[in-house]
């Protein structure tokens, strides 16, 4: 996942650039950035006010190269389109704020170190304080449709979701009274917090499945010695990028539990515990070739295509099931047979993933 929405300009950060000196020696050229048009605070093409902290860094890490910058303009909202269309493309040579995960778009690009986090988290307003979901339970809370959030809530029954259509949508019905919370992009929140609300709401990450992400830089795989660089650039600027982050009021602090105990999303009796490295990659594979149809990490709130509750429907049926769903397919419902495109042993490893994510009996 691209993250987007989910700035102050960059001239408080011009003093730091004249302090740092390009790397290598090499001539001055030009890095040319793929950014969206239309994502504060990550990244603006309106001149005159924040330019966003993608855009900031990408100045900064630009500078550090001895190099200009040059923007290729295309919103993230595509997701891998966006990355195919503009970096894939050679309109623009790196793009910052994909998601440091080494299966994302895997044999085309190549990746930085991570140089921010970025995720779903609660807002409240002060003096309110959050230590999990659980300080929730009867509250009223908004949640966007169809985001990680919506999917999280859609699994207790101790917590009310009110759906809206956007972020900004749900954080206006937290400051105008009509919910008690809002489970949201932290990013977005934190920008309205401080652009907004003149730091009144209370913005604690959420830690668990499909709700935390580490961004880094991507460029094309055949460029690793630009990506050497620029990794470089980012390891030296960590402390500046940091302070950009600040700036723009990107919640910062350790995420906290999704649930104070044991409960849904967390491993239950699978039969044989797989290796953390494998359900890993099964998750990396479910998101790449099933979200779309059945959600992100498996957490659909429409209870036929939500695949936690495999265990409910199948009981000990359910590996039988799943191989054979997923191998032969069931062309007259959409789903396609994968076992004529994944690998067997990603397939095992998408039924390793969810495994770890089935809900009680």
């Amino acid at each position: 996942m691209i993250a987007r929405r989910p700035g102050r300009s960059l001239a408080a950060a011009l003093i730091g650039l004249c302090l740092l000196a390009p790397l290598g020696g090499e001539p001055a050229g030009v890095l040319r950035v793929c950014a969206d048009p239309d994502n504060l605070p990550f990244s603006s093409a309106v001149s005159g006010g924040d330019r966003g902290l993608y855009v900031d860094v990408a100045e900064l890490v630009a500078a550090r190269l001895g190099l200009q910058t040059e923007y290729a303009w295309y919103a993230t909202f595509f997701g891998k389109r966006a990355v195919r269309n503009t970096l894939l493309a050679d309109r623009c040579d790196a793009f910052f704020g994909l998601p440091s995960d080494p299966e994302f778009i895997a044999r085309n690009v190549a990746l930085t170190r991570p140089f921010v986090d970025v995720g779903y988290a609660v807002v409240v307003q002060a003096p309110r304080r959050v230590a999990s979901l659980d300080d929730l339970k009867g509250a009223r809370v908004a949640v966007v449709f169809r985001t990680p959030a919506q999917y999280v809530l859609a699994s207790r029954s101790d917590i009310e979701p009110v759906t809206f259509r956007t972020d900004d949508e749900a954080l206006a019905a937290l400051a105008a009274g009509q919910v008690d919370a809002a489970f949201v992009w932290g990013p977005t929140a934190g920008y309205d917090n401080v652009r907004r609300r003149g730091g009144t709401h209370r913005i604690v990450p959420i830690s668990g499945e499909g709700l935390q992400w580490k961004a880094a830089v991507a460029v094309r795989r055949a460029d690793d010695g630009l990506r050497r660089r620029i990794d470089e650039a980012l390891g030296a600027l960590q402390p500046e990028i940091d302070r950009l982050a600040d700036v723009y009021g990107l919640p910062r602090v350790t995420p906290v539990a999704g649930d104070a105990g044991a409960g849904p999303g967390t491993s239950t009796d699978t039969g044989a515990a797989a290796a953390a490295d494998v359900v890993a990659q099964g998750r990396s594979v479910f998101n790449q070739h099933c979200s779309h149809c059945h959600a992100p990490n498996a957490m659909s709130p429409e209870p036929s295509r939500d695949l936690r509750r495999l265990r409910r429907r199948y009981g000990d049926a359910m590996a039988e099931r799943f191989y054979a769903t997923v191998t032969q397919g069931r062309p007259d419902k959409g789903m396609p047979r994968w076992g004529e495109t994944l690998e067997r042993n990603r397939i095992d490893a998408v039924w390793a993933f969810l495994q770890t994510v089935q809900l009680p009996p």
